[in-house]
């Protein structure tokens, strides 16, 4: 019969960190003078708005209460924290505590970097009530399950004998499982360009091709966000211009940046231009095993309402040229 397993001295937390979202908070509405009521119309409210704590925006910013939403293209980050547990008279000693972690994706598993907090405690031993601190980072690039794993790592002493202490290592893992969703559902469309008009078939045919690539970016998260940057990134026998609302044509006034609510749909396009014989021979054309012309990646930046910054490049976009 197995003995019950001894509970461990040190705990660990995680905490994942993100950005405030803003207070969704109404007031009451004003008592008729003719009433005998005294409500404070302030009473619903989390805050005093006339108390901000030395941060004038704190009656209007709030903690995400939950885990919230994971999404491809941002930067998952969170807190690990191993606390001693042992009680002020237990008269035993914890040092030599470490944390090691990784991310298991759907396709891999990567080791994650440890970086120290600020402030944070960086002593071999940690006191009674005292916390080791570390911050993981990792940026979310596949759709699907991902697990956090972290191990715990700590020594102990198991006598009351300072002239012969006795002391042990003890290990321990836990895993975090979440979900990370596309936050930009991008779908693309590459169509021809047909050529000029000649009358030799042969020499029409030997003119650089011209493709024009649309795409259509619909905001799958929770959230609005704003596209700062969507840039195609041609091969190199080819050239793209940008027709959005960043193009820098002299006859075209910019525009400003989308934003998107959940669900809001925006269109984006780009022309793109097979290089000359002269300067780029047709021999360097990629091509797929199927005979499909490699064009580019459309890369997408942007940010959420409160400055979260996201970043997602598509795979590699083909066409079939025309003969």
């Amino acid at each position: 019969m197995e003995a019950p397993k001894e509970p461990h001295s040190v705990s660990l937390k995680v905490l994942r960190l993100s950005r405030p979202s803003f207070s969704d908070q109404t007031r009451l509405p004003e008592p008729a003078k003719d009433t005998n009521l005294s409500v404070n119309p302030n009473a619903p409210l989390d805050h005093d708005l006339h108390e901000t704590n030395g941060f004038v925006f704190s009656p209007l910013l709030t903690l995400p209460p939950t885990f919230g939403s994971a999404y491809v293209g941002e930067t998952f980050s969170c807190s690990l924290c191993a606390n001693n547990e042992l009680p002020d008279a237990s008269g035993r000693r914890v040092f030599d505590v470490r944390m090691t972690a990784e991310m298991q994706t759907p396709t891999q598993t990567v080791p994650l970097d440890l970086t120290k907090a600020e402030a944070a405690n960086d002593k071999s031993h940690l006191d009674v009530g005292e916390s080791l601190q570390r911050i993981v980072r990792f940026d979310l690039q596949s759709e699907g399950n991902h697990v956090l794993a972290v191990s715990v790592t700590y020594s102990e002493t198991t006598s009351h004998n300072e002239d012969h202490p006795r002391s042990r290592t003890r290990t321990f893992r836990k895993l975090y499982q979440f979900i990370a969703a596309p936050c930009l559902n991008v779908r693309t469309k590459v169509s021809q360009l047909p050529l000029q008009e000649h009358s030799d078939l042969k020499l029409a045919q030997m003119k650089p091709a011209s493709f024009a690539l649309e795409a259509q970016l619909e905001n799958m998260a929770d959230g609005p966000i704003t596209l700062e940057k969507v840039a195609f990134s041609p091969k190199q026998s080819l050239i793209s211009t940008s027709i959005n609302w960043d193009a820098s044509w002299s006859d075209i006034q910019q525009m400003d940046r989308p934003f998107l609510m959940p669900r809001d749909v925006t269109q984006v396009a780009f022309l793109i231009k097979q290089l000359s014989d002269e300067k780029q021979p047709k021999s360097q054309v990629e091509t797929t095993k199927d005979g499909r012309m490699i064009l580019g990646q459309l890369t997408v930046r942007w940010r959420t309402a409160m400055g979260d910054p996201g970043f997602l490049t598509t795979g590699w976009l083909t066409t079939r040229k025309r003969p």
